[in-house]
């Protein structure tokens, strides 16, 4: 029976320890996730369904809104860890556009301070 509970405090507190190594002591030190370390081929861009873009990188992810009315085309992204370099262009259906001021201001309503755009299912990662 000792050797069951030493078993089983010893497995609570390993996983307490992987955990908090996980949330805070590697992004810290690697500026990556554990579970992230062995991924290839980030940060990489995607378009979710209803125009969102999503940036998924080793330490963090964001997204953001496409403006009204467009779709977004080539995703080309390059950077680090924790930093992005890219651009996906928006094209717009029917002939419509938006000025680059006019895309602020409308995203300026949608996007919360932290950058994750209001509406069900867009709960940061």
């Amino acid at each position: 029976m000792k050797i069951a509970v030493t078993l089983l405090c010893a497995a609570v507190i390993a996983g307490v320890l992987a955990f908090l190594a996980n949330a805070y002591f590697a992004p810290l030190f690697l500026n990556s996730r554990l579970e992230r370390l062995h991924e290839q081929g980030l940060p990489k861009i995607t378009i979710e369904r209803g125009g969102i873009v999503y940036c998924r990188m080793k330490a963090d992810d964001f997204r953001f809104p496409l403006p009204p009315g467009s779709r977004g085309t080539n995703g080309l992204v390059t950077g680090g860890f924790d930093t992005v370099d890219g651009s996906v262009e928006a094209r717009f259906e029917d002939g419509k556009q938006m000025t680059a001021g006019g895309y602020q201001s409308w995203l300026s309503a949608k996007v919360k301070v932290g950058g994750c755009p209001d509406g069900p299912g867009r709960a940061a990662d």
